[in-house]
């Protein structure tokens, strides 16, 4: 499939390939898990049947399968083993473009590859070696965790790839390696480097038990993939007293506490090819650099791990060759050989691909750009906005493959990767931001200095600096083709829900202050996700936990006076409680839990006042007493509906009419408030009064900014 080539990006490296090595093990099972069925995509992960039970009880049945089947649909990009040249260094000051680089990166003749996934490739290691340098780091990784030292004898269990890589490492530590696989050809190349190995017909504990003189050995390696539980069991059985069973395979885990209790036989699982958050020891890159030095000295040879060859144009039967179960190295070329050329400099290079004649598409609205191409877009805002009648006429994100699957999905002209051919373009006339956090400010100063009408998907910045430098921007008057002011919003979807604009409507014929308690079940992230870092992210409060302030300053109908943290989390998950004290004295709690299970609803909202009371079950029912004419009987709806159609609605009516979604003050107040609380949460227990006003944000705001809240 021919894609838009990855745009720049900073902190990644632009790099054209030269070769890539297929992971006959990896690959084979997402290969076979691409094919099954329904039901045999259920078998392969009965873990997921849990949380799909659960999304049931909390979001419906048709929900549920809306997701499972977008899930399903997405495309995965394969591969992991990338051997090219670097265009564009991204902002690293320690790799050069012209430099070869190893790289976790996908098959593909162009991959964006993050500065700590990636190593310069020494001028004494070939093209080809190098590629073998990731599956050779995950062996590396799992070797390291075993502790072991010369002399020491280790068990590795599954002569696949990473077994054979795991049999050399071992063997220039200058351990004894004894190497079990039913294949006979793999136990053969194991043992022409130097492992011992036996028949497959010899029971695995006695072979070990055998070679180690009845001692037990130091450690085992388990590289193998299985759902069996007996391998993990038989390997703890095979250790010494304190030896050490490492997992960097796939096999069952159902532990028997008598195999590893009489040696007290450690058991660990290997994260792939070490840490990605750091570029120190134990990181990724780090190991990449360890295996480049091997190789480069002689000492990790892998010329023979190659069993086929392939041009990159023929990659289809590259990945047939899996299915008959002997492939070992499988080397994707992609230099084109002579008199044969299926790829051109031009084509490395272009970053839009025209779907359609006219460019401009069939959009009966406005003509809109979406910047993102990730789960909630494609799931969520996607459908939403087709379902508001309007074809996006461009896709645009840094991976090229899925801008182009969603723009194909969704009728869109054109997929692309650099997002400045939207400011240039000057027929685009809105622009929806579904990127990563910290690109929000910035791109949302692009297009509103381009002209172009904004939608940016929560949050609007995560910093002070952010959320003034899109205030500025907003003063801008427009170009000759958009003279007036340039429409911004924010996707605080939950106000334009059916339940929360009739309740707000039913408040406010009651008047006085109101009592709001919102238990939000926002689960569990894990620990390196993008969200909770500080420069990606921006946090959770600020990410997430802003629809809930806008819910609340909403139903109040009156500014934020002041908010407190009643508690915060000790997990790392930015929970916690938060208290808002508002102008006309509102006050409301948010119960923001990261430690619920997932068949708790979401969302539950309480709102009491004056002789009346409602409840807001997670979007899809809401009950009331006291406010007669709300709904007879009550809202219920089948699936949770918390008001993205009515959202996008919202812009396309402000777009058309020169009018605001939500007052622009009330962005900015609620944003900045979002920044506030996610500051408390990590831990600045500075009081209101001492936390600077960085932002105006009540009705004594200057005559400017009440100018551009209007």
């Amino acid at each position: 499939m021919d894609a838009p080539a990855p745009g720049p990006r900073a902190g990644s490296l632009l790099v054209r390939t030269r070769c890539s090595v297929v992971s006959a093990g990896t690959e084979r099972i997402l290969v076979d898990f691409g094919r099954a069925g329904w039901l045999g995509k259920a078998r392969q992960q009965p873990e997921r049947l849990r949380a799909l039970f659960a999304k049931v009880r909390t979001d419906g049945p048709l929900a549920t399968w809306a997701a499972i089947r977008a899930k399903l649909e997405m495309p995965i990009p394969l591969g992991y083993c990338n051997v090219g040249d670097v265009l564009e260094g991204g902002g690293s000051t320690a790799v050069r473009p012209g430099q070869r680089v190893v790289s976790n990166s996908p098959h593909a003749e162009m991959v964006l590859a993050p500065h700590r996934l990636a190593a310069v490739v020494p001028d004494g290691v070939a093209d080809e070696a190098a590629a073998f340098v990731p599956l050779a780091a995950i062996a590396l990784e799992g070797v390291d965790l075993l502790h072991v030292k010369a002399g020491d004898r280790v068990v590795v269990i599954g002569l696949g790839l990473i077994g054979q890589l795991a049999v050399r490492l071992l063997r220039a530590l200058e351990c004894e390696v004894l190497g079990l696989d039913p294949v006979a050809e793999r136990r053969a190349m194991a043992e022409r480097h130097g492992a011992a190995v036996v028949p497959a017909d010899v029971d695995p504990l006695d072979a070990a038990m055998a070679w180690s003189k009845g001692q037990g050995v130091a450690g085992v390696l388990i590289t193998a993939t299985s759902s069996s539980d007996v391998i993990v069991n038989q390997a703890a059985r095979s250790c010494r007293y304190r030896g050490r069973v490492v997992l960097v395979g796939v096999v069952g885990l159902r532990l028997d506490r008598a195999a590893f209790y009489r040696h007290e036989v450690s058991f660990q699982v290997s994260c792939s090819y070490g840490r990605r958050d750091h570029t120190g020891p134990g990181s990724v890159q780090a190991n990449f650099r360890q295996v480049l030095a091997s190789m480069e000295v002689g000492r990790l040879p892998v010329d023979d791990l190659i069993s086929h060859r392939f041009p990159f144009a023929e990659a289809e039967a590259a990945y047939e060759t899996l299915r008959g179960g002997k492939a070992v190295g499988i080397l994707l070329d992609y230099r084109s050989p002579p008199g044969k050329t299926y790829t051109a400099e031009g084509k490395f290079l272009a970053r839009e691909i025209v779907l359609r004649a006219s460019k401009m598409g069939r959009a009966e609205g406005p003509h809109v750009a979406l910047l993102g191409a990730g789960n909630f877009a494609v799931r969520t805002l996607l459908p939403a906005l087709q379902r508001q009648g309007v074809v996006p006429t461009a896709i645009v994100s840094h991976q090229g493959a899925a801008a182009l699957f969603a723009a194909r999905k969704f009728g869109a002209a054109w997929a692309g990767t650099d997002e400045t051919q939207v400011w240039k373009d000057p027929n685009l006339e809105a622009v929806i931001l579904t990127t990563r956090h910290d690109a929000h400010a910035e791109q949302a100063v692009a297009a509103l200095t381009a002209g172009k009408h904004v939608w940016v998907e929560k949050p609007l910045a995560i910093s002070v600096e952010g959320l003034r430098a899109v205030r500025s921007a907003l003063q801008f008057e427009g170009t000759a083709q958009n003279a007036r002011r340039p429409v911004l919003t924010v996707g605080f979807n939950r106000r334009f829900a059916p339940i929360a604009t009739r309740l707000r409507e039913a408040i406010s014929r009651r008047g006085g202050p109101i009592e709001i308690q919102m238990r939000v079940n926002a689960g569990r992230l894990d620990i390196d996700h993008w969200t909770l870092n500080p420069k990606v992210g921006g946090g959770r409060i600020v990410g997430e936990g802003c629809h809930f302030i806008d819910l609340a300053r909403y139903l109040t109908a009156s500014p934020i006076a002041s908010a407190r943290c009643l508690r915060r989390d000790a997990n790392g998950q930015d929970g916690g409680t938060f208290k808002l004290r508002f102008q006309d004295g509102s006050r409301a709690q948010i119960d923001y839990r990261t430690d619920l299970p997932p068949h708790i609803p979401k969302e539950m909202i309480e709102v009491k006042g004056n002789g009346f009371s409602a409840e807001i079950h997670n979007w899809s029912r809401l009950r009331s007493r006291g406010l007669g004419g709300l709904w007879k009987g009550g809202f219920w709806s089948r699936a949770p509906r918390k008001g993205h159609d009515e959202a996008l609605g919202a812009l396309l009516l402000a777009i058309k009419s020169n009018s605001v979604p939500i007052p622009l003050g009330e962005l900015f107040e609620v944003s900045a408030w979002a920044i506030r609380l996610q500051a408390m949460v990590e831990g600045d227990d500075a009081t209101e009064a001492a936390f600077p006003h960085a932002l105006p944000l009540t009705d004594n705001s200057p005559a400017t900014i009440k100018e551009i809240s209007k």
